[in-house]
């Protein structure tokens, strides 16, 4: 047993009940007032009763859990909002495959990963189709003889079938080894780490469910690209193959199989578009999330959280030492400035709670919130946040004066937007907070906790003056040099501050903010690599293709040589046939890429599913790379000597 958790691996479990004695200074186990302090920490296990499905657990724990939210949920909400608490509902998960974040956060991209492998799969197996084609064509007579002597059919296409699934197997055990490197690599990937061993630990040893479904993947490919060979190469007209009919002038037989072949490229770039375009959207996507404006300045700002509980801090003695620490840190030499506040940027921490605006009449249904934080004084200037209007939280605004708030833009725009909001009073209306607040500033709108998040109305009051007891803090600190160069100085200061703490973890506004679109890139990452992948398939089958053609066709084309045809004409004429089928590839797989788009729509930011610059950049790309792949042949073509041509059999 490794925990419940994958990717969590305890080192000893203890009681719950101990909470207290592990992380002194906060009770997370007495019964809360109200939802939104519940017991979010806890997972529940349960096993189910013999004869009891799933379905009928699930619709009991509902009924119970309904009855909880109709005993729970307060009266001072808004109807709409009231609802939206009754309407939650209990989801039921089997604990066999354990619990994890990570399915939350990495299930659709893993999704999109497998759609991508079955798309490179098919590309890989068109191309070996059309090699067995060519195999096939050059073994006619072979295949003709032994049915002339008396070999079936059936036998030949069972001799054929068994030489793809040597093939197949061949590589599906190098596909095994490949996938022990590919493992840590994609792990690396989920975790964000660039080099060294992930930060996510997961078993990827293949078992017998790996085994067996690469077992069934090779037999399918085995089906997928031998079976259409096998029985083109054995439908044969005896007579004309036995005449032993010369290359360049292909029987009957070999005119059938031409098609079969162009089909096969056609659907190589027809599937290479799809890819192509799908991560032309993703790499968009991940671009216009590098655009957004944050509303200050990433660069030299590092953040890292201090928690006063493990000191055995309580009550008012908090801010004191959140605000004594915050003295002791603004004095270390090198700092630009500092400043702290409670849930801090990129965290993943976020308040928010019921309000009433002076002034402001609600509309019938309307939510009355507005995202809350507390912040200490110099917050704005160090991070770089605009002050619009008044002023920032400064370290006269403390628990003996009046409690200050600062509102950003959009919290003005929305309940001020004919008036001056300085002066005005803002409340919190939620139960038991003595929080009556008078407006002094305006700042502008910045991105809290992920880059795709829409501004919200928000409300900064004095941490020197909470409006309700945290223990835990988060520090931003802005430096001249590189920010790792305070790094010890930080803990030092820290350690000395509350020798009791644990270890501080120092973060930098860059790195968070890379990770908080670790997602977006792991698909950027997989899309692009697999339609190159899928890009460089599609051109070497097109070159295969277009080299056996003019190889087949080498006589033909001595005689038109000879006659007088100038090799520019060979070489335009080559080239032509290429780039039809790449164009019939690229008008069939546009549509289906396009219709395709509309599945990763909610992945995407900043542009929607038909891009043009996506669109026509796949296109332009798979033109380009196929005529690439078709100059070549069409290249030896125009060469060829007339005289060797006319003896070439």
């Amino acid at each position: 047993f490794f925990g419940e958790t994958v990717g969590a691996f305890p080192d000893l479990w203890i009681p719950m009940m101990m909470q207290d004695s592990i992380y002194p200074g906060r009770d997370l186990l007495t019964a809360a007032k109200d939802l939104t302090n519940m017991h979010m920490w806890l997972q529940v296990m349960a096993r189910l009763k013999p004869g009891v499905t799933s379905e009928q657990a699930k619709a009991g724990i509902n009924v119970a859990f309904k009855g909880l939210l109709e005993s729970k949920v307060g009266a001072s909400i808004s109807a709409e909002e009231r609802r939206k608490d009754l309407d939650q509902r209990v989801n039921l998960q089997r604990a066999a495959g354990g619990s994890s974040v990570l399915r939350e956060h990495f299930g659709e991209p893993l999704k999109i990963l497998m759609a991508m492998v079955g798309f490179v799969l098919l590309i890989a197996c068109a191309n070996v189709a059309n090699l067995l084609l060519a195999r096939g064509a050059a073994r006619q007579r072979e295949f003709a003889m032994r049915i002339a002597i008396g070999a079936g059919r059936g036998r030949l296409i069972r001799q054929l079938l068994t030489e793809s699934l040597l093939l197949a197997g061949s590589g599906a055990a190098a596909g095994l080894l490949l996938a022990h490197w590919a493992d840590a690599l994609l792990l690396r990937m989920v975790s964000g780490a660039s080099s060294g061993p992930p930060s996510i630990h997961l078993d990827l040893q293949p078992d017998a469910r790996v085994l067996g479904f690469t077992l069934g993947v090779t037999l399918l490919t085995t089906i997928l690209f031998g079976l259409l060979p096998s029985l083109y190469s054995t439908r044969l007209d005896l007579t004309p193959v036995l005449k032993s009919t010369p290359a360049g002038t292909p029987s009957e037989a070999l005119h059938r199989r031409f098609p079969a072949g162009k089909i096969l490229a056609v659907t190589q770039v027809a599937v290479s578009i799809i890819l192509l375009v799908s991560a032309g959207l993703f790499v968009r996507s991940l671009s216009k999330l590098g655009e957004v404006k944050l509303g200050y300045n990433r660069e030299n700002l590092i953040l890292f959280r201090v928690d006063a509980a493990p000191g055995g801090y309580k009550g008012a003695a908090i801010p004191r030492f959140q605000l004594d620490l915050l003295a002791r840190i603004s004095a270390i030499p090198g700092l630009r400035g500092a400043t702290v506040s409670k849930n801090g940027l990129f965290s993943g921490s976020e308040s928010a709670d019921p309000i009433a605006v002076e002034g402001y009449t609600p509309k019938a249904g309307e939510e009355m919130h507005s995202r809350m934080d507390h912040v200490g004084p110099g917050y704005f200037s160090t991070l770089g946040i605009t002050i619009l209007m008044g002023r920032e939280i400064e370290a006269q605004d403390t628990a003996s004066s009046v409690r200050a708030a600062v509102i950003n833009q959009t919290f003005a725009s929305r309940f001020f937007p004919n008036t001056n909001p300085i002066g005005k009073r803002v409340r919190d209306t939620y139960p038991g907070n003595p929080a009556e607040m008078v407006v002094v500033g305006v700042a502008a709108d910045a991105k809290y906790n992920n880059l795709r998040e829409k501004a919200n109305p928000r409300i900064y009051a004095p941490i020197a003056n909470p409006m309700w007891e945290n223990s835990a803090a988060v520090y931003e600190v802005r430096t001249y040099a590189h920010p790792q160069a305070v790094a010890a100085a930080l803990r030092q200061v820290v350690q000395e501050a509350a020798p009791t703490l644990p270890p501080i973890e120092i973060h930098t506004m860059s790195a968070l903010i890379d990770d908080s679109v670790q997602t977006d890139r792991f698909i950027e990452q997989l899309a692009s690599a697999f339609s190159l992948l899928a890009l460089l398939l599609a051109a070497v089958g097109l070159y295969g293709l277009m080299a056996y053609t003019v190889s087949r066709r080498t006589r033909d084309i001595g005689i038109r040589l000879a006659l007088g045809a100038a090799p520019a004409n060979i070489l335009s004429g080559v080239l032509r046939e290429t780039l039809l089928l790449v164009l019939l590839g690229v008008a069939i797989g546009e549509p289906v890429a396009l219709a395709g788009a509309r599945l990763i729509k909610s992945m995407l930011f900043g542009l929607g599913p038909l891009d043009p610059i996506s669109i026509f950049s796949a296109a332009i790309l798979m033109v380009t790379i196929a005529a690439l792949a078709g100059f070549l042949p069409a290249r030896r073509a125009s060469q060829v000597d007339p005289m060797v041509a006319l003896r070439y059999e």
